[in-house]
């Protein structure tokens, strides 16, 4: 069912869903809500079987104990905390990863949204996105961080398609993978009835972004939304872990 965050003046309802997929054995996804928080969380781990499934869960549970840790703080400087709570993430992969020989090297994607009244603050490292889908129309958030879309912003008249093979899935930023972490973070005015949107890339690799915004935009509920979003990426193929988590603010 949809939670309901905490804020006297503004109900946060959500939804969420994860599958493995139909090719991959396992789940290398994480998600988290905490809606009192106004806190929303999606990572994909990276770096093997047992590795990915860690990393990303190392992620989510880190981030929100973060960013409940700093309290009030957090609302008042979301985008820093969820900086600082990232960047704790990133310690703690790191440290998890030295101590543990068979983890080593392991690493992941994150999304985080903060909610503060109708402001979402999106902070991101890696190819996970978010979206805003407001009045039909859907919206892209973040920038991946990838080989794609560096190669596409040196080469505007390039396709994905010319890069073959495992260069189209490289990222170029992960939670995890250097002692530093460079966060991307933006500040967006949520209108009544947006919907935001945060999704591991089994999602954005079988469907386009009018293909997600049409299905968020024809659900009846968050909850449909999420059920159906799944549903589309699996009859796509399902070739990835697929994860998506969504939010309105009222």
């Amino acid at each position: 069912m949809p939670a309901e965050a905490k804020d006297p003046t503004r109900r946060l309802e959500t939804a969420a869903r994860t599958d493995v997929g139909r090719v991959r054995e396992s789940n290398e996804d994480s998600f988290g809500i905490a809606a009192d928080l106004g806190l929303v969380i999606v990572a994909d781990g990276m770096g093997g079987h047992a590795g990915g499934e860690v990393a990303s869960a190392i992620v989510v549970e880190s981030v929100e104990r973060e960013v409940r840790a700093i309290g009030a703080f957090a609302k008042a400087a979301p985008s820093l905390a969820l900086t600082a709570a990232i960047r704790a993430a990133n310690d703690a992969v790191r440290e998890t990863g030295n101590a543990r020989p068979s983890l080593r090297g392991m690493g992941s994607t994150v999304v985080a949204i903060l909610f503060v009244d109708a402001v979402a603050h999106v902070a991101h490292a890696g190819d996970s996105r978010a979206y805003r889908i407001r009045s039909g129309e859907i919206a892209r958030l973040t920038r991946d961080h990838s080989l794609v879309e560096e190669y596409l912003a040196e080469n505007p008249d390039a396709s994905e398609d010319d890069l073959e093979g495992s260069y189209r899935h490289l990222v170029t930023r992960a939670v995890g993978a250097a002692p530093s972490l460079e966060v991307d973070v933006a500040e967006i005015e949520c209108d009544p009835e947006d919907v935001i949107l945060v999704c591991s890339d089994g999602l954005t690799g079988p469907l386009d972004d009018d293909a997600i915004g049409a299905i968020v935009s024809e659900a009846e509920t968050l909850d449909e939304a999420a059920e159906k979003l799944i549903e589309a990426a699996l009859d796509a193929g399902g070739p990835d872990n697929v994860t998506v988590a969504l939010a309105r603010v009222r």
